[in-house]
This record gives structure tokens, C-alpha cells and sequence, in this order.
């Protein structure tokens, strides 16, 4: 199986079935912002991405999700958010790639953009739609290319 880039996020208030992780229904919700903003169809963000949320549906845990941070083994990620670049141990840097922190010099596999939930001010920010899609798009032609 060809790899993918992996979305990260933090939990899903609908369920724990990590088949509805950022899935891009209901409306409104995390994963249909984020297909939104990436301007795909419901069909190509599902077939383009992997996805998982680092926690079930309960409350939020940082030493929980830093270890289960680190039973992900996708090499390319998007992390979602403060929570899961702090789970990640990077620091919380929007629009950013990085390399994964135990690498010092290596490749910048992993992305940081703000959470989709709809909270997040960020993306109010003049052509943060366009940088989150042109940055996933990059990552998503390398991860192709390779």
C-alpha cells in the first residue's frame, strides 16, 4: 500500500471509531472544515489522506496523546493544532513543517497548521486558507513523488 500523509487531531466529540476520525461529516465539523479549506471533495480528501485522532471521544490528555503520539508511524504528518503539536513535542509553530523532534537535522515530514475546528482566530488571518492548501498539496505531491 502506497504511503499517504497522515492528519492528526485530537479527538472526535461523535465517537471513538477511528474510522470517523476527521471524517468530513456533519457539516461544520473538524474534518469538513478542513476539506473545505483544502478545497477537495468529500471522495478525494477521504482517498487522499489517512487520519486519526490521537484520544477517543473523552477529555483531553496530554500525557495520554503524547503516547499515542508515539505509536503513529506515518513519516508524513499534519498535526492539527496546539494539543497535537505540543503531543508531538514541537512547538506550536502554524504553517510550518518540521522535522519530528528526534531527528534534529532530518527530513520536515510533519506540517503544523491551527486546529480546523472553527475556533481557531488563525485562520481568519488574510490567505491562511490558501498557504494551509498550498503547503498540504507540497506535502501530499512529495509523499506521491517518492
Amino acid at each position: 500500500m502506497a504511503e499517504r500523509v497522515l492528519l492528526v487531531g485530537e479527538s472526535n466529540p461523535y465517537g471513538a471509531d477511528p474510522r470517523f476520525a476527521l471524517y468530513p461529516e456533519p457539516p461544520g465539523c473538524a474534518g469538513a472544515r478542513l476539506c473545505a479549506i483544502l478545497g477537495m471533495t468529500d471522495r478525494e480528501y477521504l482517498r487522499t489522506f489517512d487520519r486519526v485522532n490521537l484520544l477517543g471521544n473523552g477529555r483531553w490528555s496530554l500525557p495520554a496523546a503524547r503516547e499515542a503520539a508515539q505509536t503513529v508511524t506515518a513519516r508524513y504528518r499534519v498535526l492539527l493544532g496546539a494539543r497535537v503539536a505540543a503531543a508531538h513535542g514541537v512547538p506550536f509553530l502554524p504553517f510550518y513543517r518540521c522535522a519530528p523532534p528526534w531527528l534534529e537535522a532530518g527530513p520536515q515530514n510533519w506540517l503544523v497548521l491551527p486546529h480546523p475546528s472553527g475556533r481557531s482566530r488563525l485562520w481568519n488571518e488574510p490567505g491562511a486558507a490558501e498557504r494551509a492548501r498550498r503547503l498540504v498539496l507540497a506535502l501530499v505531491a512529495e509523499v506521491r513523488g517518492a
